[in-house]
Order: structure tokens, then sequence, then C-alpha cells
């Protein structure tokens, strides 16, 4: 059996729209549940944000070709936001706790964006790249008029 590129582009959108959809889930968590002041605002804008993916995700699973340039934009932009993130997080004076489940979360989500990023851009290759020749058999292909 071979892997075409719409097949991993379809995983990763059954990806993205999961992230989202846990995002969007655990938000009224930020709202109602303990959780500390610095980490509120990041917390927040990481489920908002993260809300974007289940929009792409859809998108690039209904075939959207806009939605794979823009996804591997997003991708990059959320890849340098977990660098920096994780960055901060390190150097910050929070207390231990914090420190840990922050850089937790932000490592996860970098190596998240790392491998949806790689198999963006192997969809893209020549490689998973299917024939896209007209298929005869169904009468789809007009022929040319005889010259008599």
């Amino acid at each position: 059996m071979k892997i075409s590129a719409r097949d991993i582009q379809v995983f990763v959108a059954g990806a993205l729209a999961l992230l989202g959809t846990q995002a969007l889930l655990q938000l009224p968590s930020y709202f109602f549940g303990p959780v500390h002041d610095a980490a509120w605002h990041d917390l927040l804008f990481y489920s908002l944000s993260a809300a974007l993916d289940l929009v792409l995700g859809l998108a690039v699973f209904f075939g959207r070709r806009w939605a794979i340039l823009l996804t591997q934009i997003w991708l990059s932009l959320t890849l340098a936001l977990s660098i920096v993130s994780a960055v901060r997080a390190v150097v910050s004076g929070t207390d231990k706790v914090l420190r840990y489940h922050l850089l937790w979360t932000v490592w996860s989500g970098l190596v998240i964006s790392i491998a949806l990023l790689l198999l963006i851009h192997l969809s893209r290759s020549q490689r998973f790249q299917v024939d896209r020749t007209p298929n005869k058999s169904r009468g789809c292909v007009k022929t040319p008029a005889r010259r008599e």
C-alpha cells in the first residue's frame, strides 16, 4: 500500500483538529480553576490561538489548497513562539512546580509542531505526489476530433 500526499495531509488535519478541540475544551478550566496569575494569560492565549488549529485542520481535511500554505506558516509561527516560551519559562522567576508545568506544556507543543511541520513538508515532496493522469476508463477525457 502506497501512502499519498493526501493521506499525510488528512493525518495532519486530524492532528490539528484534535489539538484545537482539546484547547477549546480546556478553556473554561482557566476561568474557574486555580491557575497562577503569571500563567493565566499564557494559558488563555494558548487556548485561543490553538482554536485556529481546529479551523486549519478542517480546511486541510476538506482539501482547500490555501490551507496547506497557511498551516505551514501557522506551524512555523507556533514553533517560534514555543521556543520563546520555553526560554521564558526557564528564565522566569516563578516557583519550581509552575516552571516545570509550563516547560512540559511548551516542549510537548514544540515536538508536535515540529512533527506536523515535517509531515506537511513531506507531503509536498515529489516522492508522495500521485501521478495525476486522468482516468480514461470513465470517459472523462475528451479525445481530439478525427480529421477525415
